[in-house]
C-alpha cells in the first residue's frame, strides 16, 4: 500500500511571501555581508557617516545614493541607485550609470567593491545571515576572525582619532602551546584554543573586541582606553588564563599567555603601526620569561 509522506515546515507562507531588498558584498573587505535596504534615502560611500560604509579607498566619501520608489505597502523591492558625482563612477552590470532602477540580480560596482542587489524572502535572509556569521566569526573560539576585527578596528580607530580619544591594541600569544599538541594531541589543543577564546572574551570589557589572529595568537582592541587601561585589561587576561583549568577527556593542562600592548596615537595612527608595536612588545614579554605583559616603548 502506497504511503503519502507529509512534511511540515516551520516556515509559513507568510515567511516565504515577505520580501526584503538588500545589497550583498561579492567582492570587498566585508565579503558576504548584506546591507538591508530601507525606505529612507541611504548614502553609499567611504565616509564613516555613510549609511552603507565601504572600506574601499577607491570609493568616494559619498559615492552613490539609494532611494525607495515603491508605490504600495507590499512593494519592498523598487529602489533607484544614483551616482553622486563620484570620482571613479558607479557601475551596474559593468556599465557606468548616472541613475537606474535596480533589478534583482544586478551587480553594482563602487570602487573595488562589488555588491549584488537581491530580493530575499525570510528564509533566504536567514541563510545569508548564517553565511555572514560563518565568515565573521571563528567557528572554534567564537571570537571574530582577524579580517573582521581589522574592519571593525579601522572604523573605531578613525572615530577615536577624530575625537582625540585613545585606542589600545593587545597582541597575545600562548606560551609553549606546541607542547600541548605534542603531549596531549590536537584534540586537546583545539579544546584549549576554544576555551582561551571564552576566557579572553570574559576578561575584557563588553565594549572591547577580540579575535583569533592566527594559530595560538589572539588580538583585542580597546576603544577609548589609554595605556594604563590596556595594561589592566591585559593583566586580567593573563591571570585568567593562568588560573584556568583546561580539562579534556580526563586530562588537564595549565597554560600561560604573553601579551604586548600599544596605544594610539602615541604608538601609531594606523592599524599596521599599532599591531607592529604591540607585536614587538609581545616578543619582549616572551624574551623576558613569558607569562607577562609588556607595553610598547
Amino acid at each position: 500500500m502506497q504511503k503519502t509522506l507529509v512534511i511540515e515546515s516551520s516556515f509559513g507562507e507568510a515567511s516565504l511571501a515577505k520580501r526584503h531588498a538588500a545589497l550583498i558584498v561579492l567582492r570587498g573587505e566585508e565579503i558576504g555581508r548584506d546591507f538591508r535596504l530601507r525606505r529612507n534615502r541611504m548614502v553609499v560611500g567611504r565616509s564613516p557617516s555613510a549609511d552603507i560604509w565601504l572600506h574601499d579607498e577607491r570609493a568616494s566619501r559619498e559615492h552613490a545614493r539609494i532611494e525607495y520608489r515603491g508605490s504600495g505597502h507590499d512593494d519592498h523591492t523598487r529602489f533607484v541607485l544614483t551616482d553622486l558625482g563620484s570620482t571613479n563612477h558607479t557601475f551596474v552590470n559593468s556599465e557606468p550609470v548616472d541613475s537606474t532602477q535596480l533589478q534583482d540580480g544586478d551587480k553594482v560596482q563602487i570602487g573595488d567593491t562589488i555588491l549584488k542587489y537581491v530580493v530575499l524572502d525570510d528564509v533566504e535572509a536567514r541563510f545569508h545571515e548564517e553565511i555572514r556569521d560563518r565568515i565573521t566569526y571563528d567557528q572554534l573560539t567564537g571570537l571574530l576572525t582577524k579580517e573582521s576585527l581589522y574592519l571593525a578596528l579601522g572604523r573605531e580607530l578613525t572615530r577615536c582619532l577624530g575625537y582625540d580619544l585613545p585606542l589600545s591594541v593587545l597582541m597575545m600569544d600562548l606560551d609553549h602551546f606546541k607542547s600541548v599538541n605534542d603531549t596531549h594531541g590536537h584534540l586537546m589543543g583545539s579544546h584549549v584554543l576554544a576555551e582561551v577564546g571564552g576566557v579572553i572574551d570574559r576578561a575584557v570589557r563588553t565594549a572591547d573586541v577580540s579575535a583569533v589572529y592566527g594559530g595560538e595568537e589572539f588580538i583585542s582592541y580597546l576603544a577609548e582606553s589609554d595605556m594604563e587601561g590596556a595594561l589592566l585589561a591585559a593583566e586580567r587576561v593573563r591571570t585568567a588564563i593562568e588560573a584556568h583549568r583546561f580539562v579534556y577527556d580526563g586530562a588537564e593542562v595549565r597554560i600561560t599567555i604573553s601579551i604586548g600592548a600599544a596605544t594610539a596615537p602615541g604608538h601609531g595612527t594606523t592599524i599596521k603601526e599599532l599591531v607592529r608595536e604591540a607585536d614587538r612588545a609581545l616578543y619582549r614579554a616572551k624574551g623576558a620569561g613569558r607569562n607577562r605583559v609588556c607595553a610598547a616603548e
